[in-house]
């Protein structure tokens, strides 16, 4: 009698050992938690072009109300790869007051008094790594550059210590709209 006693006890020890997870390797631990850096890291996360980071603006974008509508692209120091750290995105939505701004993974409400019409997202076609390509074809050297910013009108405004130059975010049509002149009284001294 004694036996049979102890038998349901040994099997609801030997079942509960097998819900538990066996303890990770030091080997795994450190995969792991090197995998999870990864992903959270500012540099892994958000330097990208401007379309790429989009994606991720977007969705918190929807979250804030889900008719917004991408109003204008900004990025500052943009590389010649077309990535970036400060891509900042603005959405409005009908019927708010407020714009959401989202940049590097934080979300603010601004004013909404400085956006027109929206950008369609199908009819953004012209990556900043494109759109940087495309500049360099028309002059642009120097990077990073200062700024590059996409608007309503779908272009794509670069500014460099080459000149202001415009793409069209549809086409990848280029033009240079002004160039640094240098000072002649300057140069000669």
């Amino acid at each position: 009698m004694k036996k049979y006693l102890y038998l349901p006890l040994a099997l609801l020890l030997s079942l509960t050992a097998c819900q538990s997870q066996a303890p990770l390797s030091p080997a795994n631990a450190l995969l792991r938690s090197q995998n999870a850096t990864a992903k959270t890291s500012p540099q892994a996360q958000y330097f990208d072009t401007a379309l790429n980071d989009y994606r991720w603006a977007r969705m918190e974008a929807q979250r804030w109300d889900f008719s917004a509508r991408l109003a204008k692209v900004e990025g500052r120091y943009v590389e010649e790869n077309g990535r970036s750290f400060e891509w900042t995105f603005y959405f409005s939505a009908i019927g708010k007051q407020k714009a959401l701004k989202v940049s590097n993974g934080q979300k603010q409400e601004v004013s909404n008094s400085f956006f027109g019409g929206g950008i369609f997202d199908g009819s953004w076609q012209i990556d900043s790594d494109a759109a940087l390509k495309a500049a360099k074809e028309k002059g642009l050297k120097n990077f990073p550059v200062y700024s590059m910013e996409l608007d309503s009108f779908m272009r794509w405004e670069i500014r460099s210590a080459d000149g202001w130059f415009q793409v069209d975010a549809r086409t990848g049509q280029a033009s240079l709209q002004t160039q640094v002149q240098t000072n002649p009284l300057v140069s000669q001294r």
